[in-house]
């Protein structure tokens, strides 16, 4: 088992008070790949809302897919790491959660959005889309768990932040919940990053 993981996600959560229709992001995303709104190649939108705790809307790159999604039960921006730049799991840990970040102001300051979307910064999961790598244990958490400290130390400075290991199915994603104690503006986290 090793700690360097290329493949994984990163969600943040919608604040309770978010209520929109899901079918404007599809307008939104189509019209950010014709105006290059994000660094990257962006390549297609994909809506997968008739899927029971699926994709939702998703903005399709070449290095992440983005979707704004009910996985669990919980409606949020996620994203799954592709391709990318980091040499180590801590960079690339920080560069998708800063591109998240990126993402989520910049969604929720779209007009077609504006106060009706509110993404919560300061809570995000991390999934581990290697299984090999990272199986679903104590072990593999506790191996993960200092990249993960190391990459909110940079996205929450002076914060205290909690990191623990979301109890699921022994057959579902290494999950851990990265925390802190206030609430964070994900434009907030965006600026910051």
């Amino acid at each position: 088992m090793t700690t360097d993981i290329e493949r994984f996600c990163i969600k943040f959560l919608a604040r309770p008070e978010t209520k929109i229709e899901e079918t404007t992001f599809i307008e939104i995303f189509h019209e950010w790949i014709r105006l290059q709104k994000l660094k990257g190649t962006l390549i297609d939108v994909a809506d997968y809302r008739h899927v029971p705790n699926g994709p939702g809307v998703m903005l399709i790159t070449h290095e992440v897919n983005y979707a704004m999604e009910h996985s669990n039960g919980e409606f949020g921006l996620y994203a799954q790491r592709k391709l990318g730049q980091g040499k180590t799991n801590k960079e690339r840990i920080l560069e998708l959660a800063k591109a998240t970040a990126t993402f989520g102001a910049l969604l929720e300051s779209d007009s077609r959005v504006a106060g009706k979307l509110s993404l919560e910064g300061g809570k995000f999961y991390y999934m581990a889309n290697d299984r090999l790598r990272a199986p679903n244990t104590e072990e593999a958490f506790a191996a993960i768990k200092p990249d993960l400290e190391a990459a909110a130390a940079e996205l929450y400075p002076g914060q205290s932040v909690s990191i623990s290991r979301l109890e699921n199915d022994s057959r579902d994603r290494l999950t851990a919940v990265i925390q802190v104690e206030k609430s964070v503006d994900i434009s907030t986290l965006a600026q910051a990053a």
